[in-house]
């Protein structure tokens, strides 16, 4: 059950992330059994400016490697099992799908039989077909040697450490996302690893230009995953999840923040510079506000006392984007408390 709750994280997260460079398809039924849903399945269109405009570093790689991509996250270790269920759903797919395009390709030609085709287009229909055959990746948060060594999994020295092939037969890789350097080519891997790796590679995401359009949707893929969670009854909620829930409710703060700062500064433009000073303190002022969401999200109401409010409100506005990227990272009340007491001084 937990694994089908952060699946429906991982969709929204491809979806958002690939919209704009080709046709994400969810939940492919292969046969009348949720087990043996396709989760998500990716056709790259090469000619869709987002490959230009948003580079993404391993994942474009991986999702490039052939025209149709199947993508499966694992959200803890990957298992024997969970390999051949993979290798089933392919089949079951791919079977009925190659007739379909089989029969399509003759009518097509105006004849009955494969074999009546010329040489070239038998070749072209060929080469059409392979193409929506797919290559399934398995992104794993983790997976052990001893299961690499069984399926003759391979390092795939192009794409570098974490990424494995097996046999070419089988049409399938696997990424082990805690393998992962860390790195900027990653970031968008390490979201859809641990909680830890997770935070890390949001921290990285949040730097980006607030323009960056895979940037915003990542967010709102966060959040979309954050509401689900919410209306789900407590106890049937893992503790990886009741985290998950709190980074989000975080992320949520930081992002209408965001969004009310870059609206300001459309604002600001062509203004007078008294009118300037005024807007500007409107301006820390929303900061304020959603620091001290971010406050009582992570550490409670009780936390925000009048004299943590009253230091956020002495914080300039570079201190209070230090403050709220710090919330990320202090595990107690206390290490929140022990920086602003330092900030405060000094100012």
């Amino acid at each position: 059950m937990a694994q089908y709750k952060h699946d429906r994280f991982f969709k929204f997260y491809i979806q958002s992330l690939y919209k704009t460079k080709g046709t994400t398809k969810q939940n492919i039924k292969v046969r009348n059994d949720e087990d043996l849903e396709i989760d998500c399945m990716f056709v790259a269109q090469s000619d869709k400016l987002g490959w230009q405009q948003e580079k993404l570093g391993l994942f474009d790689a991986l999702m490039q490697v052939h025209p149709t991509i199947v993508i499966e996250h694992y959200s803890s270790y990957l298992e024997e099992i969970d390999i051949n269920k993979s290798i089933t759903r392919k089949n079951l797919y791919w079977e009925p799908t190659y007739k379909e395009l089989m029969e399509s390709a003759k009518d097509q030609a105006g004849v009955t039989d494969f074999q009546q085709m010329s040489k070239e287009m038998k070749k072209e229909v060929k080469r059409q077909i392979q193409n929506q055959n797919p290559f399934t990746w398995m992104l794993a948060v983790h997976c052990g040697d001893k299961l690499l060594q069984s399926c003759e999994a391979k390092p795939d020295l192009a794409l570098g450490v974490g990424v494995y092939r097996l046999p070419p037969i089988f049409r399938m890789g696997i990424v082990v996302i805690d393998r992962l350097p860390d790195s900027d080519g990653v970031m968008w891997l390490k979201m859809l690893g641990d909680r830890e790796a997770a935070r890390r590679a949001f921290e990285s995401i949040e730097q980006l230009a607030p323009e960056r359009r895979e940037k915003n949707d990542i967010i709102r893929a966060c959040i979309k995953y954050c509401v689900y969670l919410k209306n789900l009854p407590t106890d049937s909620l893992t503790t990886e999840e009741q985290e998950f829930m709190k980074t989000m409710t975080q992320i949520d703060a930081l992002y209408e923040a965001e969004i009310n700062n870059a609206e300001l500064r459309g604002k600001l433009e062509g203004k007078l510079e008294g009118k300037l000073e005024g807007e500007l303190l409107g301006k820390l002022k929303g900061k304020i506000d959603s620091a001290s969401t971010i406050v009582r999200a992570k550490f409670g109401a009780e936390v925000l006392t009048p004299q943590i409010f009253s230091q956020l409100e002495r914080l300039d506005d570079r201190q209070l984007d230090e403050f709220m990227v710090g919330m990320f990272n202090w595990q107690e009340a206390i290490d929140m408390e022990r920086w602003l007491s330092e900030v405060t001084i000094v100012n």
